[in-house]
């Protein structure tokens, strides 16, 4: 958030800057337009980049706890980059995202799912991870909202699909996961896929 308004600032300022300068003493909107955009997009751009450097060097530094598998050591590294979220819209939740999918992977689901909740919305993998989590739970009416939710920010991904796909067939909901895979060829172009949706249709297992 600080981000964008530090860039605000700068793009009122030099409008008004280019104003007056190009308006003869006389304050003119008009001249400063351009010039005011030009310094908001590059000003917020060049904030942005180096929020995300900084995260990055965070991120960077707790891999190596996790080659040694202290996870919590890793998770405590990546906390630190929480202050940043006030500089950068959703940074918070892909944080989060990135906690929980660790968490995931070391099978603590209990404490992964807090952190799943909140990762961002457009990032499909944490996403997926907590719609596998409601279906282990029985929890299907969450499991399609959040696997709703993924595939129509990422319509490209067609493991995001058939995952969806195969956890309504295991529910014994076939024609479901047909309906799934049926809008899932109309955005991508991937033969596991389409076979996937022909054995559904000749009523075989997924793969």
């Amino acid at each position: 958030m600080y981000n964008l308004l530090v860039s605000l600032a700068v793009g009122i300022a030099t409008t008004l800057l280019f104003g007056f300068i190009f308006g003869g003493g006389e304050l003119s909107i008009g001249y400063g337009i351009v010039p005011g955009l030009l310094f908001f997009f590059g000003t917020f751009f060049f904030l942005a980049r180096r929020v995300m450097k900084q995260v990055e060097a965070i991120v960077q530094s707790a891999q190596p706890e996790l080659q040694n598998r202290k996870i919590e050591r890793a998770i405590d590294i990546m906390k630190t980059a929480y202050p940043l979220a006030k500089w950068q819209f959703f940074l918070r939740s892909q944080i989060d995202g990135q906690i929980g999918t660790i968490l995931f992977a070391a099978q603590k689901f209990d404490d992964a799912e807090g952190f799943l909740q909140r990762s961002f919305k457009r990032n499909w993998v944490p996403r997926a991870m907590l719609a596998v989590l409601f279906y282990k739970q029985k929890k299907l009416d969450e499991m399609k909202e959040v696997f709703e939710e993924a595939v129509i920010a990422n319509k490209k991904q067609a493991l995001l699909w058939n995952l969806y796909a195969y956890c309504l067939w295991k529910q014994n909901q076939r024609d479901e996961a047909i309906e799934v895979l049926n809008r899932a060829v109309e955005h991508v172009t991937d033969e596991k896929t389409e076979r996937n949706l022909k054995a559904l249709q000749n009523n075989r297992k997924m793969k």
